[in-house]
């Protein structure tokens, strides 16, 4: 660690500093205090980000939403003035509505709104100058509010058309206005939050190298106390719980602690006198037996009987690693069958447009429904129907290409993307073939069960042209497919035709 050299020049000004027993108690102190200390401000700075974050996003969806209200408005105008119903256009506008004036109070007075992924989130009250453009936006908005509380409240009278068009005429530039003013504030807190931020992990890194420093610097000025009672050194470093070797200036192993010799499968003897490459390289260790495993090393010089050393701290991180890896496959991937999950599948699906749109070639997706799994689940029981949806995705898989996805989208529905299909038929080849293969028998726990699917098929670019569309279409053609009876197989541009 940084001058922790230094230190050990204090054994020259006397013995009786080096052996004090009170400083064993003091660094164990400062040990539990540091780290106490850093993991409070780690905890503390993550609030304060995911906080900030949230009133940013939510700033910025406001000057959506702003524009969602207008463009409501032009529609629901539109339709009414030919004499159509505006139903929809009325339900966006409402929508559009209630999440831009919640989370406007929410940002004057604090409290609960609804997020982009429609969960509930706390604002606290805006003070200072974010206060004052709230203030403003509030009073702007306030005759704007009323006009369109009108409207959804059943009044679609003309005049009241004409107000509220007016009025989001003269005042929505003004609300898109304040609200960039509103984000621009949140985003200068922000940065000024950030700036503390830098200085807080500074000051809690410089804490856990003190802290470090501080434990080693009471074991190397015992072990310089005490440099002809060898017993009594080993007997410090066997107290770290972590992995300890002391390596020369030509990092060879003159020392070892019991939980070293643990973690490499060797004794003592049998690790000293080894360089240090041999046990550990680019950051793996190396047993005795050929086998790696992960490891983290903190490094600190020092002097041993006069000499220059390395202390070299170890800790087998290997677990640490598995369950990392294992929480992100879980993130991404449906527990039951082991396929990707909708945000897998969703990002694929951007990846592979983008692929399309680069060859301007096709892609197809595919929604599947199982038919009769209901009656299995009631049947049998959901343990069989759990069975059967592994075998159900099993199947589907190998009857894939590897340039394709599958996903379990939920329930007995899955998902599909076909890449490079043909102009016109190979979406249906290729969809007529996942649903004979679905049809075939299965033996679960040698009960015989049958299941059929029907599909619902978009077609890029002609079914939508990004994953939203694209989605939406595939579900709307499922859902007529299943309308139409068992085992339809419908595209969404053909829907209502008899395919």
């Amino acid at each position: 660690m940084i001058g922790i050299s230094r230190h050990f020049r204090l054994w020259a000004q006397g013995r009786r500093l080096i052996t004090h027993p009170s400083l064993g108690v003091v660094a164990v102190v400062l040990f539990l205090v540091f780290d106490l200390s850093a993991l409070l401000l780690n905890i503390w700075l993550t609030y304060r980000i995911e906080t900030q974050a949230v009133g940013i996003n939510l700033a910025g969806r406001q000057r959506m939403l702003s524009q969602q209200i207008v463009k409501s408005l032009l529609l629901t105008k539109t339709a009414l003035d030919r004499g159509d119903r505006a139903d929809a256009q009325l339900a966006e506008l409402r929508g559009s509505f209630t999440l831009f004036d919640n989370t406007l109070l929410a940002f004057a007075e604090g409290g609960l709104t609804v997020d982009s992924k429609g969960q509930e989130v706390h604002l606290d009250a805006q003070t200072g100058d974010r206060a004052r453009v709230v203030a403003l936006a509030r009073e702007q908005w306030a005759p704007y509010r009323s006009s369109i509380v009108e409207l959804i409240s059943g009044d679609t009278s003309s005049a009241a058309l004409q107000r509220a068009t007016l009025l989001a005429s003269d005042l929505n530039l003004e609300l898109l206005a304040l609200m960039d003013r509103l984000t621009t504030e949140l985003e200068r807190v922000t940065q000024h939050e950030a700036a503390q931020i830098r200085f807080f992990q500074g000051l809690a890194f410089l804490l856990a190298l003190l802290n470090f420093a501080i434990a080693t610097i009471v074991y190397l000025l015992r072990m310089l106390s005490a440099r002809r009672e060898i017993d009594l050194v080993d007997s410090i470093i066997n107290r770290v719980g972590s992995g300890i070797l002391v390596v020369d200036d030509a990092s060879i192993v003159i020392r070892a602690n019991h939980a070293t010799e643990a973690l490499f499968g060797c004794s003592e003897t049998e690790l000293l006198g080894r360089h240090l490459s041999e046990l550990v390289s680019d950051g793996l260790g190396i047993r005795r037996d050929g086998q790696a495993f992960d490891c983290e090393l903190e490094v600190s010089s020092a002097q041993l009987e006069g000499r220059p050393v390395d202390i070299i701290a170890l800790t087998d991180i290997t677990e640490r690693r598995r369950k990392q890896s294992r929480f992100a496959v879980l993130a991404y991937h449906d527990p039951l069958t082991g396929l990707p999950n909708r945000l897998l599948f969703d990002d694929r699906l951007q990846l592979e447009l983008s692929h399309a749109l680069r060859r301007h070639g096709q892609l197809a997706v595919l929604f599947l429904d199982l038919d009769g799994f209901k009656q299995v689940n009631d049947a049998y029981g959901h343990d069989i129907g759990d069975l059967l949806l592994r075998q159900v995705a099993g199947r589907l898989k190998r009857h894939l290409r590897a340039t394709d996805t599958l996903s379990r989208r939920g329930g007995d529905e899955f998902t599909v993307i076909l890449t490079e299909i043909d102009e016109r038929t190979g979406w249906r080849r290729q969809a007529e073939a996942l649903r004979a293969c679905i049809a075939e028998p299965y033996y679960v726990n040698q009960v015989r069960l049958e299941v059929g699917a029907s599909i619902g098929v978009a077609i890029y670019p002609d079914s939508g042209e990004v994953v939203e569309q694209l989605l939406r279409h595939a579900d709307e053609a499922l859902g007529q497919a299943k309308r139409c009876g068992p085992g339809t197989i419908r595209r969404w541009n053909e829907v209502g035709r008899d395919e």
